[in-house]
């Protein structure tokens, strides 16, 4: 048998990988439209968590480019030397106050990210010496000299890896001052832009190196304090080759000032690109399933073979988007992960002798309420149309409905597949009826399955796809069953505990981080006891709209709103052109699909509860007192379990 490490399908976050991803990073369908190598002014590229971003700007990093691994390297490569700076925002959000005014702190700032980027400088081009580009050799290195070096001052070195490691020393030097400010003198810095330009402009007089350009990648530019983003953007404004700077993060900054009179904008200073919305749902379904494929072709040792080799070449773009190539790629993708219709899994659930007594149950107590002679047998004579049956306790719950009435659809239905039951009732209310009836078994509810399914809860979420495949994976093993196929009940139980992982990952998530994970489990216990409604008349309830309030929203609230959205807690969607909740359109936000299955809540965008500001506030900031009794208005019918196990109150 041939051995497979499924230990590298665990690795989902791209911090996972060392900085030279080379022969690791999988094209995604939209990398020629991003033009980074040939960009003559800054982008600014936001993605939220899991979108492939930080995997993106490693494989544009010179770690990457200049790799040991690359045969060979194209002569234009020079063009274009990333430069990914993730920034340390704790030790970043230490450079303030302490008796420096903005002022002040500004020219320090900028002499730190000199020093940041004047390494990263040298170490980038020690690494195309040591590389397969012909062009500029390791002797070449060592000869190199940077001249202008001595010009800001006799102490600074001239040779690159002296210099190397002066500007290290001088890197510490710093950070050891800005711990002891009070006691120690400010050590002495390189200025800032014109130290660097210097640098290049070294560089550039060597005929090897005359065609050389930096491109410096800022991730996480929004966490910075706002002085530090107004020093980054008259970078960012004033950028030309051969030095650009980029900025990259979950959100797009509100920080437009630049350390003059000017701002910058998307107009005339940057090009945006929101990685999020560059799929369309095909494409974005066809990269999914190639990266698992390829993934898997790497675990069992076949580096080499056409997928995985097609996957790390842009050449190879043109052929991945062609129909044949992306039908083969879905069919061989949901014949792993199969899925069923609704109609076949309510077939499924009535063969389950614990369902079926669930269903009779139910519909006894429907029909108590009605105070009718009508039997719960009448009904269950229709166990040959399942996907009727199963909707009927739903039915007989709503004063609208007598048993009668829902009796003679069951036999229209039957008879010639017409009546409500075809044109809204099985529609409306199926997949809300089969969560009902799964609840019991926490879980396993088969409806969170199938490539499809997996593919729409992780929404434009790479990581969330391949933590859910992953996760069927560890469960298959666990139970030692078929590896090749995913069974139902095994996807069922794989979406059940990434979720479980996702949500308590919440808490990790910036200055809101338990704040925001008992949002998600007040809001999800919410949707559960709405979804717990005998009658059903609101089933897949799984977003909501704040469309009204005394007052407008406090900042807090705002802000938290912000981190929710930022962190792909909530997903926005327009609703209408209305003032709403952040002085814009009023949005529609949706629970973030992956957490659907443990609270057993529809993972489809479907309908939506409309709520105030200050419902919001209780939400995100209330008491537990307050959430009970905001739940209690909310919720008119909910059974005794429910309200006590499943409105948040874990």
């Amino acid at each position: 048998m041939k051995f497979i490490d499924y230990a590298i399908l665990a690795k989902t976050r791209a911090e996972e990988h060392e900085a030279d991803v080379w022969g690791k990073f999988f094209i995604p369908p939209y990398f020629n439209k991003l033009g980074l190598k040939s960009a003559t002014r800054s982008t600014y590229i936001v993605g939220k968590r899991g979108c492939g971003k930080t995997m993106l700007l490693k494989y544009m990093d010179y770690h990457t480019a200049f790799s040991p691994r690359r045969k060979e390297i194209p002569d234009d490569e020079l063009k274009h030397i990333g430069i990914y700076w993730r920034v340390d925002t704790q030790f970043c959000n230490s450079l303030k106050s302490r008796g420096f005014d903005d002022q002040q702190w500004k020219s320090v700032f900028e002499s730190y990210f000199s020093l940041v980027v004047s390494a990263e400088i040298i170490r980038a081009t020690r690494a195309i010496s040591e590389s397969a580009y012909v062009g500029f050799t390791n002797q070449d290195f060592q000869n190199l000299e940077f001249g202008c070096a001595a010009d800001f001052h006799p102490d600074f070195p001239t040779k690159p890896i002296e210099l190397e490691k002066f500007l290290e020393g001088r890197r510490r030097l710093f950070s050891t001052w800005v711990s002891n400010m009070t006691s120690m003198p400010q050590p002495l810095l390189p200025p800032g832009r014109v130290f660097i330009d210097a640098l290049i402009s070294d560089l550039k007089n060597i005929l090897a190196l005359s065609d050389i350009a930096f491109y410096i990648y800022v991730d996480e530019v929004e966490n910075l304090v706002p002085y530090q983003r107004q020093v980054l953007n008259s970078y960012l404004k004033h950028s030309q080759k051969p030095f650009i700077v980029s900025f990259t993060s979950k959100e797009l900054s509100d920080e437009s000032a630049t350390t003059g009179p000017e701002s910058v904008n998307a107009t005339h200073d940057f090009r945006l690109v929101a990685l999020d919305e560059l799929m369309d749902e095909q494409s974005r379904n066809v990269f999914f399933a190639e990266v698992y494929l390829a993934n898997l072709d790497i675990a069992a040792g076949n580096q080499q073979g056409h997928l995985v080799q097609s996957l790390l070449s842009p050449d190879e773009l043109s052929l991945r988007h062609t129909d044949s190539y992306r039908g083969e790629t879905l069919r061989t993708i949901r014949a792993r992960f199969p899925s069923k219709t609704s109609k076949q899994l309510a077939k499924d659930a009535l063969e389950e002798p614990r369902i079926l007594r669930i269903l009779e149950d139910r519909i006894d107590r429907a029909l108590e309420k009605k105070k009718t002679s009508v039997s719960a047998d009448m009904f269950m004579k229709y166990k040959d149309i399942p996907d009727a049956l199963v909707i009927v306790p739903a039915l007989l719950n709503r004063s609208s409905r007598t048993p009668d009435h829902v009796l003679e659809e069951l036999g229209k239905y039957r008879h010639n597949g017409r009546g409500y039951f075809e044109s809204t009732w099985i529609h409306n209310n199926l997949v809300g009826a089969l969560l009902e009836l799964y609840r019991p078994y926490q879980a396993v509810c088969p409806i969170y399955s199938g490539f499809d399914t997996f593919c729409t809860m992780a929404s434009n979420n790479l990581r969330h796809f391949l933590i859910l495949a992953y996760k069927a994976l560890e469960v298959t093993e666990l139970l030692d069953r078929d590896v090749e196929i995913f069974a139902i009940d095994i996807q069922a139980r794989a979406a059940y505990e990434a979720a479980e992982k996702l949500i308590d990952e919440v808490k990790t998530f910036g200055v809101y981080g338990e704040r925001l994970r008992m949002f998600v489990l007040r809001l999800g216990g919410a949707f559960r006891a709405l979804q717990a409604q005998p009658a059903m008349s609101e089933s897949e309830q799984n977003q909501f709209t704040i469309n009204s309030g005394a007052r407008s929203p406090s900042q807090e609230e705002i802000r938290f709103m912000r981190e929710a959205m930022k962190y792909a807690i909530l997903i926005e969607q327009l609703e209408t052109k209305t003032k709403g909740f952040i002085g814009g359109d009023i949005m529609d936000y949706q629970l973030n699909p992956m957490y659907a299955p443990y609270f057993q809540i529809s993972y489809r965008r479907k309908r939506k509860i409309e709520i105030s500001v200050e419902d919001f506030h209780v939400l995100a900031l209330g008491t537990e007192d307050e959430y009970r009794n905001l739940c209690a208005r909310l919720i008119k019918e909910v059974p005794a379990p429910i309200t006590t196990q499943q409105m948040g109150f874990w």
